[in-house]
């Protein structure tokens, strides 16, 4: 029928570009954001004083209140700036799965368990941020007899905030990242040793986070997957861009007509 040729991509002709940055490129800007936010965040919590985000429990749960309590808005810059990470990862990992898409329906699964996992992390952050503002101080300024009731309190919070960390790792490092990697094995898209670097992140990271429970040399290990994902992470990023500089085609000069 006439006019259906413009809604037909098979008819578009090679000038036809899309107006604005595709989703890819957007994912691949994210993926970069996101690690340079968990970096710099990581950096500014290490420099005040509190060395994790989400708190033990016990002795080591109060000295967790102690140390947010002395560090101020440095911590908190920190742990926005996760947050902020977290937040961007969600069209990072949607933009992978518009690059790598060609592979198969089933890839589908891979960003909405990312969405899953990354949010399950996100919440599990939010909590601990949370108890800065309103615990901490709170059980800095309590009596000796209303401190017993907020540790424990401080206590189940951080269970819970260790129990959702811990699911959405599960799922976003040993399951999500995982598909991502063998898309990138099976497409020419993306070089190889990105996708074996994911394979990595999924046997240390997220087999390694759902074993740890059961050892303490295995929760040790995760912490190479930690530091693969967030490479990963970049790699993509990185890579996306450069093929999208490499196939962009050149600017023809118009001719100007007499």
């Amino acid at each position: 029928m006439p006019g259906r040729e413009a809604d037909d991509p098979r008819t578009d002709t090679p000038d036809t570009h899309p107006v604005g940055p595709t989703l890819t490129t957007v994912g691949a800007v994210c993926a970069i954001g996101t690690v340079i936010a968990f970096v710099v965040g990581i950096a500014f919590m290490a420099s005040s004083g509190v060395q994790v985000l989400i708190p033990p429990t016990g002795k080591d749960g109060l000295d967790w209140i102690r140390d947010v309590d002395e560090a101020g808005g440095t911590f908190f810059t920190g742990a926005w700036l996760l947050i902020l990470g977290g937040v961007l990862g969600i069209p990072a990992l949607l933009g992978f799965y518009e690059a790598l898409r060609r592979v198969g329906s089933w890839l589908i699964l891979a960003p909405i368990l990312s969405a899953v996992g990354l949010t399950l992390v996100t919440i599990s952050h939010l909590i601990p941020i949370a108890m800065a503002y309103e615990l901490v101080p709170g059980y800095t300024a309590a009596e000796t007899a209303t401190k017993a009731s907020l540790a424990t309190t401080a206590d189940t919070f951080a269970v819970l905030a260790l129990v959702i960390n811990y699911a959405g790792d599960v799922v976003l490092w040993g399951v999500a990242v995982p598909m991502y990697a063998i898309a990138v094995l099976k497409t020419s898209v993306l070089p190889r040793w990105i996708g074996w670097l994911g394979i990595g992140v999924g046997v240390f990271a997220g087999l390694g986070d759902a074993l740890s429970p059961a050892s303490s040399v295995i929760e040790g290990v995760t912490f190479i997957g930690f530091v693969a994902f967030f490479v990963w992470t970049a790699a993509m990023g990185v890579a996306l861009l450069r093929r999208r500089s490499q196939a962009a085609p050149p600017r023809s000069i118009a001719t100007p007509v007499p």
